[in-house]
């Protein structure tokens, strides 16, 4: 099996195309966001004219509110006309999918009055014959604009992790939720359920107190329980370098994240030319752990994710080439001037949210 690094939109989407016009059988795409702009009509376009067999996409019910990065029912919008396009061009997407060849369901409901908000779908899977994508992407302008990474593993031929992967889609597809660890040679696949995913955690976490030299992270929402682990392993002399976005489009998980670093030798970089939405951690030259995950409290707590763990070291150099070095390169190192006591509110804030979720998901 061949496995590719893809970095950014534009050459995710060189290979991708190429695997949908050539399909034969099976389409299947999941994702947190889908929207009708030009980014998710592309995609959408080569979907419905693909000669696949069967065609599926999976979106989670977050769409349904937010768009554009941006809450549907906030009173700021109320007058973006160009706003309001989007979002009906959107849903009225969704319910012609059918019409057009491509089953689609939501995952996910939201309930009343948003009450099952937190336990998103945040996985990010796409089956295609027997290749497969694992990463962060998400399907609309915006997030096509950020610095993100697909993990392409591709075969001509039927094998364990495409069957494992679509099988997991179907789950998902049925509304079952699944939570396990799965090996396939030096691939590990962490399917969290949203329940479980705690327990699940501590087996990831084995693999990342194995670092003797160094640890890379890169995500844009790092939080607790993960800062505690690194915070501890930084002190042991172990390098840790953290990168983030320069400006976050989550400005208090920005604010927590100074809080967090100013008071450890975890060392902070800023992506400020781009926001990063990228999820990496390399440990060593053991371990490369990406996915769905953000690394932070709402997926430690409830959220589905997908989270894969690369042994081999071919794999973990080619991160280090197409991602590590470029990104650190134009990377500033944060200097620790900006945490004051609106930090520490925000901080707090986020704790007791992460420890409400806690008690909801029992």
């Amino acid at each position: 099996m061949r496995i590719d690094i893809l970095v950014d939109s534009e050459a995710f989407l060189r290979v991708f195309f190429q695997d949908v016009f050539s399909a034969k059988e099976r389409i299947y795409i999941q994702a947190m966001t889908f929207e009708a702009d030009s980014a998710g009509m592309q995609v959408w376009n080569a979907i419905r004219n693909a000669c696949a067999k069967e065609k599926r996409m999976l979106v989670d019910s977050y769409t349904k509110v937010m768009i554009s990065d941006r809450f549907v029912y906030s009173p700021s919008n109320w007058r973006d006309p160009k706003f309001w396009s989007e979002v009906k061009a959107t849903h009225a997407l969704f319910r012609e999918a059918e019409a057009q060849g491509i089953r689609m369901r939501y995952t996910n409901p939201l309930g009343f009055m948003l009450w099952n908000y937190p336990p998103r779908n945040h996985k990010k899977i796409i089956v295609i014959d027997n290749t497969v994508y694992v990463g962060g992407l998400n399907f609309s302008d915006h997030n096509f604009s950020w610095h993100d990474m697909m993990i392409r593993l591709h075969s001509e031929k039927p094998n364990p992790i495409a069957e494992r992967l679509a099988e997991d889609f179907l789950f998902s597809w049925r509304g079952e939720n699944r939570g396990n660890i799965w090996s396939e040679d030096s691939v590990e696949f962490f399917f969290l359920d949203g329940k479980n995913n705690a327990r699940l955690f501590q087996h990831l976490f084995s693999y990342i107190e194995q670092a003797r030299e160094s640890i890379f992270i890169e995500t844009p929402y790092l939080s607790f329980p993960f800062f505690k682990l690194f915070h501890r392993l930084a002190k042991t002399g172990i390098s840790v370098n953290l990168l983030a976005p320069g400006k976050n489009n989550k400005p208090w998980m920005e604010s927590y994240m100074f809080w967090e670093v100013q008071k450890s030798p975890i060392r902070l970089w800023l992506l400020s030319s781009q926001m990063t939405h990228l999820k990496a951690i390399r440990v060593d030259d053991r371990y490369l752990i990406v996915g769905s995950s953000n690394f932070d409290f709402v997926s430690y707590r409830c959220q589905q994710e997908l989270i894969v763990v690369f042994r081999d070291p071919r794999v973990i150099r080619l991160f280090r080439e197409k991602v590590e070095k470029p990104d650190l390169a134009r990377a500033v190192l944060w200097e620790g001037k900006r945490v004051g006591v609106s930090h520490a509110v925000r901080a707090g804030v986020l704790y007791m949210i992460g420890v409400l979720l806690g008690l909801w998901s029992l």
